[in-house]
């Protein structure tokens, strides 16, 4: 989820808090704070891009950096506000942590909430990066301030239907992909929201001997192939996992594809993640170059564009 729509989320959790207000509410403020914190890794943003996106969604999304750092905030908020108990100021900062990493884990970039037991990122795949449900949601139960009961009761079960819904629809897109592809043995789909269309679901169909992208929209019944990637061979690819940046796209994203291309005399790859396309291309990209005996000489990540370029160590 983006920075806004996690603030709108800690405000709405804080308005249920039964305290009058915000700034004199430390429940509220506490939620609030929780629900927007976790994204505090951008701080490795000043060292670029890189260190950024490779640090990002890790540990601070975890549950037991978030017990440790709501504990360190609920201990300031008491200190500042008089006639609050400790664990309550927790409870509120800790929910809004965990609601924060729970909402994260719903789209396809997945959170390290089990860290450090389990280093691999969950998610589920069913919500946008930006979804208006959930922030329509949130600004009912903001603007109710704790009052008009039924009007939050029905915001809270109207956006559990939407996750169900949402569910559903991926489940149905799911089937409808296996109809379509006549998925065989040893073959697997992957579904995905799209990064910002809600009516459109993004594919990965993983074959023997090529990997298929491509889109549906729910609206038209639309099935689309957007690429037809071949395979390589895998100990040609274990050559690039073993390099800097190969290592990274194994800890940054479980779906992958590697192209290898001849450069001169020396070998070059590719590597292209498969989770998020946009304006005709797929966002984040890496290259590795090896000289004529396969040796690694050269290594970069493009993120967000394969014109922007951060060497990285080999």
């Amino acid at each position: 989820m983006d920075l806004f729509t996690h603030t709108a989320v800690g405000l709405a959790l804080g308005s249920l808090s039964g305290e009058p207000g915000i700034i004199n509410n430390p429940l509220a403020i506490g939620s609030l704070i929780g629900s927007v914190i976790p994204d505090g890794d951008i701080i490795y943003q000043l060292r670029g891009d890189y260190t950024y996106l490779k640090h990002h969604r890790g540990p601070s999304h975890s549950v037991v950096v978030g017990a440790i750092i709501s504990l360190i905030i609920s201990g300031i908020l008491q200190m500042l506000f008089h006639g609050f108990a400790f664990w309550s100021i927790f409870a509120w900062t800790f929910g809004g942590y965990m609601l924060h990493i729970g909402l994260d884990i719903f789209n396809a970039y997945g959170a390290n909430i089990l860290w450090p037991y389990n280093k691999k990122k969950i998610e589920s795949g069913l919500l946008l990066i930006f979804d208006p449900a959930l922030l329509i949601a949130s600004g009912i139960i903001f603007l109710s301030q704790g009052g008009h009961k039924l009007r939050i009761a029905v915001s809270i079960v109207s956006f559990f239907f939407y996750i169900i819904m949402r569910w559903m629809l991926k489940r149905s897109v799911y089937r409808s992909l296996i109809r379509h592809f006549d998925l065989e043995e040893g073959q697997r789909i992957v579904v995905m929201p799209s990064m910002l269309r809600l009516f459109k679901w993004d594919f990965i169909l993983y074959k023997e001997s090529k990997i298929v992208t491509g889109y549906v929209n729910i609206l038209k019944g639309d099935i689309e192939v957007r690429d037809r990637f071949h395979r390589n061979l895998a100990g040609l690819d274990d050559l690039v996992m073993a390099t800097g940046i190969g290592r990274f796209f194994e800890d940054f994203s479980p779906h992958y594809h590697i192209q290898w291309l001849k450069d001169g005399e020396n070998h070059k790859a590719i590597i292209t993640d498969l989770r998020y396309y946009i304006k005709g291309s797929y966002l984040h990209h890496g290259t590795a170059l090896f000289d004529e005996h396969f040796r690694p000489i050269y290594a970069a990540f493009h993120p967000y564009s394969k014109q922007r370029v951060i060497e990285i160590p080999v």
